[in-house]
């Protein structure tokens, strides 16, 4: 009898091992995901963005790695690609200059001739981001996010005087809606900003409120 219960203990901890290396394996896969947005309100100014009276609509692919997972809270990174982005009302513009400018930071800019507005277009990258994820309310988990990346656009953005590539950063909140670990609705807020960080004389950049859903899961 004093031999058995050893071999007994042995043989359930034997059996446990697969579901421990299974659960270890789950957590690290990452999530996957897609979501949509819009913003209809750029509040412009001097703090950040510059430019008012704009449109943005951004898509994307979301994956999303658990770093830290406790009863109440847990940490992920999350990268984004987004394979499409959309402002509106941008100049179309020629290279023809019309006259000069100083900037904010005192350099003199020349000013392009506009040709009217209309859509742009481009893609890029959110890769650097994080979300803290509160405790979860029967079917709703509240999370803040926060991310950094770029944006990269059919012609100059916001302003002609701008530049094609934007580096971008956002933070915000929301909630993931759904009961089990496999799938969730996603509805959120971010502020967004874009702007060329000053790798030209002249940097508006642009600021907006951007309303987004989603759905994120694990196969």
């Amino acid at each position: 009898m004093r031999r058995l219960i050893p071999l007994l203990l042995l043989s359930l901890a034997v059996r446990a091992l697969p579901a421990q290396d299974s659960a270890a394996t789950r957590s690290a896969r990452p999530l996957l995901g897609v979501w949509a947005g819009a913003s209809f309100y750029a509040p412009g100014g001097r703090f950040l963005g510059g430019e008012s009276n704009r449109d943005l609509y951004l898509a994307g692919v979301r994956a999303e790695w658990m770093l830290v997972e406790r009863a109440s809270w847990a940490v992920a990174a999350t990268a984004d690609a987004i394979p499409l982005a959309v402002v509106t009302r941008n100049p179309y513009y020629t290279d023809h200059v019309v006259g000069y400018a100083i900037s904010r930071r005192g350099e003199r800019v020349s000013v392009l001739e506009q040709t009217g507005r209309g859509p742009v277009y481009g893609f890029g990258a959110s890769p650097l981001g994080a979300e803290v994820l509160g405790p979860k309310l029967r079917a709703v988990r509240p999370y803040f996010a926060a991310a950094g990346g770029f944006l990269w656009f059919t012609r100059n953005t916001p302003e002609p005087e701008a530049r094609r590539l934007n580096a971008t950063f956002e933070v915000g909140a929301g909630l993931r809606v759904g009961r089990g670990e496999r799938r969730a609705i996603l509805l959120g807020w971010k502020f967004h900003h874009l702007s060329n960080a000053w790798t030209a004389p002249y940097n508006p950049g642009l600021d907006g409120n951007v309303v987004y859903v989603g759905l994120v899961g694990r196969r």
